[in-house]
């Protein structure tokens, strides 16, 4: 099968058949969840440890309230943007497997001449598989769709730099998330003095992005371990804390505590906003 006759047979089971033929096992399937837990679960499990201290730089006006305001918004905010919108809707986008900004674009361009840089090729009109499609409301919704996508130019500069911003973006998280990260864990040790936590800090993100070279996989399994100990020994923590201390911490399921610490602190509940999106950060790798 020609490589732009496989591309035309996706839409019409062309690739699912042939995915299909290559079953993944569950030994394989257990791996690449062990070895996530290590490259985006440990983000995303870690992401949260500094919020409350970039939420409330100022201290806090009704403490106990505004603490279960904020626990609040941190667990519907990973319910509504890790769970529901990544898992359950951004998953679902992807180009045979790949994820990412490009990846979507690139799945774009292939079935609409949306590109800037014209890549289709004079053989793709001579494939019958064009008139396979049944007449039906979402073809002739999707059809009119992508004419009008591909006579803007307005929307062709649009979608690509939408693309480039976003990208450019993951860059960005991707630089800064480590650094917050890192300076967020060494500054335990901050009795040893602010020189200390920078040079260990400096020193251990030196030795992360080094290993980086060495491939996914292989850091994913480095990191697994770790992680999942550190995930086991802080829920374990955390469980013996809630029962010894306080259950009240778990009416922060309750969504009226948002709304009731926005009513308190009004404009400032709103700035606050800015810390409380830190507990998502690392969510982009669930799609790459």
């Amino acid at each position: 099968m020609g490589k732009a006759a496989s591309r035309r047979l996706a839409p019409f089971g062309g690739w699912k058949s042939f995915h299909a033929s290559w079953p993944i096992s569950w030994k394989r399937t257990l791996s690449f969840a062990f070895q996530s837990i290590g490259i985006v679960y440990g983000d995303i499990g870690t992401s949260p440890l500094y919020v409350f201290s970039s939420t409330f730089t100022d201290g806090t006006i009704h403490k106990n309230e505004d603490i279960l305001g904020v626990l609040s918004l941190i667990i519907y905010t990973l319910v509504l943007v890790p769970m529901i919108k990544y898992v359950f809707i951004v998953l679902r986008a992807n180009d045979h497997g790949d994820g990412g900004t490009f990846a979507l674009y690139s799945l774009l361009c292939r079935y609409a001449r949306v590109s800037l840089i014209p890549n289709d090729q004079p053989e793709d009109s001579q494939l019958s598989n064009y008139k396979l499609d049944t007449p039906s409301s979402q073809l002739r919704r999707a059809q009119v769709i992508k004419e009008k996508m591909e006579s803007s130019k307005a929307i062709k500069i649009i979608l690509f730099l939408v693309t480039i911003l976003g990208t450019s973006m993951v860059i960005g998280d991707g630089v800064l998330t480590p650094c917050i990260s890192v300076l967020s864990a060494v500054g335990g040790i901050k009795s040893l003095g602010e020189d200390t936590v920078l040079g260990v800090s400096v020193a251990i993100l030196i030795v992360l992005f080094s290993v980086q070279r060495f491939g996914t996989d292989k850091v994913g399994f480095a990191f697994a371990p770790v992680i999942f100990l550190w995930f086991s020994f802080i829920g374990g923590i955390g469980l013996f804390n809630l029962f010894k201390y306080d259950l009240g911490v778990l009416r922060a399921f309750n969504p009226k505590y948002i709304i009731d610490y926005f009513q308190r602190n009004g404009k400032q509940g709103w700035i606050s906003l800015g810390g409380v999106v830190l507990c998502i950060t690392g969510t982009e790798a669930m799609f790459r």
